[in-house]
């Protein structure tokens, strides 16, 4: 617990202090490094699964797709339309012909699937993360305001996971996956998501300024419990594969956290769940 603590504070210090340095670049940079080695323990997970996904490929194409999903201009950026779908069909259209070409000489695609579902799992779902960012910044918003959303959205989202790590180890009783996570609550989970809704709200009114006008207290307070409640099950398929592999974590990069999936785990399924929420009620 106090390694995992330590890297905590270690990183909510780094990545803010990077995005006051540089802005919306730091972010996305940093979001292409946690795509990749998110991508590279996913794909080692199948690996012990027996699975053969084309690793180098499936990471260069996913990295692209986040790094493209910002800085590769669309013709109808003037709308507020970024690159990002576009980006990802053709990345999966690349994907797909070159492990055709690749496996044609078993006489079956060993590394089609798993390769496409690490792509679509992790940078397809990352890379809402970045048009949080660019879709501010069509949307007129200003640079601060831009990075404050997408740094709002990762606070909550993770807020879910420490909030219900506390909170159930103390209180939990009732087990909320037992076949995937034995250690996770229902209790933890309510209060996961509790604390994901305070925090939102909280974030709101503190940093008032570097909030959008359109982004209101009601709101701050509401779109957490989607967030909270997609983080939680991004967190148990992240269980699942750990689990189906057989190991405790996905990697050893980040001390008393583990891998880079399990810290970008919740960040998953939560990321379009945001994106969406915040195109329907702020960016509107």
């Amino acid at each position: 617990m106090k390694e995992r603590i330590i890297s905590t504070i270690v990183l909510w210090t780094v990545i803010p202090l990077s995005l006051i340095l540089f802005g919306a670049h730091a972010g996305v940079i940093l979001i292409a490094l946690l795509s990749a080695f998110t991508q590279l323990e996913l794909y080692q997970l199948f690996e012990r699964m027996g699975l053969t996904p084309r690793r180098g490929l499936g990471i260069v194409i996913g990295t692209l797709l986040i790094l493209g999903s910002y800085y590769i201009p669309h013709p109808q950026a003037a709308a507020g339309v970024d690159a990002g779908y576009d980006l990802f069909v053709a990345g999966f259209i690349v994907i797909a012909i070159a492990i055709i070409l690749l496996d044609m000489r078993y006489g079956r695609l060993r590394s089609f699937l798993p390769t496409l579902l690490g792509y679509i799992l992790v940078p397809f779902l990352l890379h809402f993360l970045v048009k949080i960012v660019k879709v501010s910044e069509l949307s007129g918003f200003p640079p601060g305001q831009a990075i404050f959303l997408a740094l709002w959205f990762v606070a909550v989202a993770k807020a879910s996971d420490v909030g219900g790590l506390l909170i159930g180890s103390r209180f939990g009783r009732r087990r909320l996956a037992p076949a995937v996570s034995p250690l996770k609550s229902v209790e933890g989970a309510l209060g996961g998501i509790s604390v994901s809704m305070l925090l939102g709200l909280f974030l709101v009114l503190i940093f008032m300024p570097l909030t959008p006008d359109s982004f209101s207290w009601w709101q701050a307070l509401l779109f957490p419990l989607p967030i909270a409640l997609a983080a939680i099950a991004s967190d148990l398929i992240e269980s699942a594969f750990k689990r189906q592999a057989g190991v405790k974590d996905s990697g050893n990069l980040i001390p008393g956290i583990g891998g880079a999936f399990d810290l970008s785990d919740s960040l998953l399924l939560s990321a379009p769940v945001a994106f969406l929420l915040l195109q329907c009620g702020v960016f509107s």
